[in-house]
């Protein structure tokens, strides 16, 4: 093995040359994506026109060549299925093993292709797993160690993120609050460097705009901060609805033995939403950008909410290459707005419908995907609005809280757990992925593994501690060496373990 395996400075060196490498082809996947979707938007829009009987035939003939195109993609590359996040965090911890190149492939031509049809799904799962897929491949071809190949693959999925929605502190944040769920520089400066490449290459390609158009001009009013309770109670349920949902149909089209007869399903459904309510199609920019500038009626507001909600669980659980932040996003927005049909006319509260939409967007990201910190930022860089950091706190706790009570797990951890069930999408026996890898943790006040020895600690499997870093001095420890609140542990073991370390390790760091 080699020595920097043990060198954390040569390691953290090499990896910050890398993240320039990584962010740079991240953000063309990204923003190749991008032009991609939006060019197919169009597309659609003519397609759905007009409901005579040639385009009619063309519209069936495009669903039967795109299924089949998009079967075969998801067979030659299973991992490419579905938003790719989970993916990216099983690869992460040893547990799945991608073939980058066909995943790229698949997740811009199927992703495409499903955009032109109408699947309501997202561009940030694409572009969050082709950062991941690309930066596998680049450190394959610099010839990189599994450890350090990890971290490249985690900078690109968060440089994705950051191409994705010109959001590059989010793209960060995302790595640690959601691959790694932890405080590492390993993770910190290479995702943040990666994410700061990749938007500037977003920037210079797509232009300066921030992914919406619209932001809020004043702040929200601490008077009538119980507005943003409200909303984050609501968007709190609507986004447990929503992953109970995919779960559902997740289990519905597993039912199906056909392929045949699950993609005239899916495509049956689509096809009556593209003709019968077609802005509800794809990922649902523009639509999220209407509700912010137009206060439509309470039916039509519910109406978006109700068929959003199930037409994007429907696409989603059917396995098709897609995300589903920017349609959750939509639910979120159509939520504000909602609530402000029912509250608008309250004294006062006229001027900041805008503030409706952007605390909505923010509570049902927080409830759906459980990363408080990421709804925030991601929001807040998405819409260039940074004024209401209070009311986008007070949601994003509410509907954080309100999904924990009703005891119903992020839509991430669920999916990653669905996965690694399902033994098709083990490409690579475990056995396989017996590589190497090292990983950081910090110990919080009130853990339960404090003031135990190494010695005392009953770790679920092998593993080494590197190294305590405790009050900026760092020490090789021995097994009588005894955890203190705030250390940082550098654990090295196998990876096809760390699943099953990083839980128990996550388990026990959360005790109080």
């Amino acid at each position: 093995m080699r020595n920097n395996f043990y060198n954390k400075q040569q390691t953290i060196i090499a990896i910050l040359f890398e993240s320039i490498v990584v962010g740079t082809f991240a953000g063309l996947f990204s923003v190749l994506y991008r032009f991609i979707v939006s060019k197919m938007g169009i597309f659609r829009e003519t397609m759905y026109a007009s409901f005579d009987y040639k385009n009619v035939i063309i519209i069936l003939v495009l669903a039967l060549v795109i299924s089949v195109i998009i079967s075969y993609l998801l067979k030659i590359a299973p991992l490419s299925g579905g938003s790719g996040i989970p993916q990216i965090r099983g690869e992460i911890l040893g547990k799945f093993d991608m073939n980058a190149e066909k995943t790229l492939v698949s997740k811009i031509v199927g992703g495409g292709l499903g955009n032109l049809m109408g699947f309501s799904m997202g561009r940030e799962g694409p572009s969050i797993q082709m950062g991941g897929a690309s930066a596998k491949t680049i450190g394959r071809i610099l010839k990189r160690p599994p450890d350090e190949v990890k971290y490249m693959i985690t900078a690109g999925a968060a440089a994705g993120l950051a191409a994705a929605f010109n959001a590059p502190m989010a793209g960060c944040i995302f790595a640690m609050e959601e691959l790694h769920k932890s405080f590492s520089k390993f993770v910190l400066l290479p995702s943040l460097i990666a994410s700061i490449i990749a938007n500037y290459v977003s920037f210079a390609i797509m232009g300066y705009d921030t992914s919406f158009s619209f932001a809020v001009k004043e702040s929200l009013p601490i008077k009538f901060m119980w507005i943003a309770v409200i909303i984050g109670i609501c968007t709190g349920f609507i986004g447990v609805l929503f992953n109970k949902l995919i779960v559902a149909f997740q289990d519905f089209f597993k039912k199906f033995n056909s392929k045949a007869i699950k993609y005239s399903v899916l495509m049956g459904v689509t096809i009556l939403v593209g003709y019968f309510f077609i802005e509800m199609t794809g990922g649902g920019h523009s639509l999220l950008e209407s509700i912010a500038n137009i206060q439509f009626s309470l039916k039509y507001i519910l109406l978006i909410i109700v068929i959003k909600l199930f037409y994007t669980t429907f696409c989603y659980g059917s396995g098709v290459q897609g995300g589903i932040f920017l349609p959750v996003l939509v639910i979120g927005g159509a939520c504000g707005a909602l609530v402000y049909a029912f509250f608008g006319n309250y004294s006062g509260l006229h001027p900041y419908y805008v503030n409706f939409i952007i605390l909505g967007m923010s509570g049902i990201l927080a409830s759906v995907v459980r990363s408080p910190i990421l709804s925030i930022v991601l929001v807040s860089e998405m819409t260039s609005t940074f004024e209401h950091l209070i009311g986008l706190s007070i949601v994003v706790v509410v509907a954080y809280y309100v999904a924990e009570v009703l005891r119903v797990d992020p839509v991430y951890e669920t999916l990653f757990e669905r996965q690694l069930k399902d033994k098709n999408l083990l490409e690579t026996p475990e056995r396989d992925l017996s590589e190497y890898s090292v990983f950081e943790y910090g110990v919080n006040a009130g853990s339960n593994i404090i003031g135990k020895t190494l010695a005392e600690i009953d770790f679920p499997r092998h593993l080494i501690i590197i190294s305590i870093e405790r009050d900026n001095y760092e020490f090789v420890p021995e097994a009588n060496d005894a955890i203190r609140a705030g250390d940082k542990l550098l654990i090295l073991a196998k990876s096809e373990y760390f699943l099953e370390i990083d839980k128990f390790l996550s388990r026990e760091l959360e005790k109080a």
